[in-house]
């Protein structure tokens, strides 16, 4: 057997020997963590009183599975096959891009502005939902509408909505195609948010392996010769199907605000306020639509 002895001391000494020094000590002990209590459905506070426990062989030869899988840089998301987001524990896999902790900045954003007088959202771009989920688990009463344009992200969109039982409306529109999608349906949003693919292809060289070789281009990735692609799109649509007074919210790239802010006053939007994420990067705008004015 790869351990001594099969307690859960052991396959921990093992577990942070064979994925080290890929992974900080803080970095091992939490995943090591996360994947016991999954595999047992443990609490924290039930792995903290049986830490001198046993496992089964095939207990084992789980955490040896998940070790080897994060060797080869392996998404620990995908592995375990989820992640939280604002709270809310998200499906997750290769369908779709792992939520990041500056798109759980871009909700705050949106559910502290005047959050009572929110009563529809667009989220454009959803992969996992996960910006529609914790949207309608702080609003319980806004409807939320999700799109995206690959059948498989919704999918998972979908059976996360279903988990966590949130009612979330799924479309499948492709927002760069000459398609209609939502605007012929006569619909409005008081507020529209989205997490488009903002990364130029040339930036892949300098991109960690885990997320090149695991997660999904077609998320990640726009042209080298026209990166503001989507954003283009995105404020076209918005100024169709935003209310008065509404807003449009953006995870952006921290080398295209002014670009993007430029694009935003260009298209006739109004109020447009950059910020910065945790890290001191300016990663989120917000704007306001101005169509309405005479």
């Amino acid at each position: 057997m790869f351990v001594t002895n099969n307690t859960i001391a052991a396959a921990r000494t093992y577990f942070y020997s064979y994925i080290a020094p890929a992974f900080s000590a803080s970095e091992s002990k939490a995943m090591f963590d996360a994947v016991v209590q999954k595999r047992l459905n443990w609490t924290k506070t039930e792995l903290m009183l049986q830490s001198d426990g046993r496992l089964s062989e095939s207990d084992l030869l789980y955490i040896r599975n998940v070790a080897h899988r994060l060797k080869e840089n392996e998404p620990f998301q995908y592995i375990i096959g989820e992640t939280f987001f604002y709270g809310l524990a998200i499906n997750c896999d290769s369908r779709v891009l792992i939520p990041r902790p500056e798109t759980e900045e871009l909700v705050a954003w949106l559910l502290e502005d005047n959050s009572t007088e929110i009563s529809s959202i667009l989220d454009i771009g959803t992969g996992s939902g996960c910006i529609a989920l914790a949207c309608k688990s702080v609003l319980t009463r806004c409807q939320v509408t999700a799109v995206d344009c690959s059948r498989d992200a919704l999918d998972l969109a979908q059976l996360n909505a279903e988990k966590l039982a949130l009612d979330i409306s799924f479309v499948e529109w492709d927002v760069l195609s000459n398609a209609e999608g939502l605007l012929d349906k006569g619909l409005k949003y008081d507020r529209i948010i989205s997490n488009p693919p903002y990364i130029p292809f040339r930036e892949s060289v300098s991109m960690e392996i885990n997320v090149l070789n695991f997660e999904p281009e077609l998320a990640l990735f726009v042209p080298n010769d026209n990166p503001l692609l989507f954003y283009k799109r995105i404020m076209d649509i918005s100024m169709l199907l935003l209310n008065e007074n509404g807003y449009l919210y953006l995870e952006i790239h921290e080398n295209f605000t002014l670009e993007i802010s430029s694009l935003l006053k260009e298209k006739g939007f109004i109020n447009i306020e950059l910020r910065k994420d945790l890290q001191g990067k300016p990663r989120m705008i917000k704007a306001k639509n101005a169509t309405f004015i005479v």
